[in-house]
């Protein structure tokens, strides 16, 4: 039924699946900063186009993706407390968001989160 009525939702939905079945921890990692970094993309486009339901939908996304990336933070790990700040402070961002779109710091913490990404990526290959 979602992909005759919402079919880039419904393959959005399929992948997202997909890639979760498939994944060890370090995958579901980059995966959670993937799917964060692309959301606060469609963040800043909704918030641009003014359409409230895309940007209500790419918040929901968002927090869920740091909630997501809180969740796996090895505590013992030796960046596990500035990691647990920063996504603290990028969820306070973003639900601060629900009423005000700051678009300078969204698409500063997207940058951050992209370069989180490839930070990771690049210890994985080391």
């Amino acid at each position: 039924m979602l992909a005759r009525a919402q079919p880039g939702e419904a393959y959005r939905q399929s992948n997202f699946d997909a890639r979760l079945m498939v994944s060890e921890r370090d995958d579901l990692v980059l995966f959670c900063l993937d799917d964060l970094v692309e959301n606060l993309g469609v963040l800043e486009i909704a918030e641009a186009r003014g359409d409230r339901a895309a940007r209500s939908r790419s918040l929901t996304r968002c927090v869920t993706a740091l909630t997501a990336l809180e969740i796996g933070i090895d505590r013992e790990a030796e960046m596990a407390s500035s990691l647990m700040q920063f996504y603290g402070a990028a969820k306070g961002l973003l639900l601060d968001s629900v009423r005000n779109v700051d678009l300078d710091k969204i698409a500063q913490l997207r940058a951050d989160m992209r370069e989180i990404a490839s930070a990771f990526r690049a210890a994985r290959t080391a």
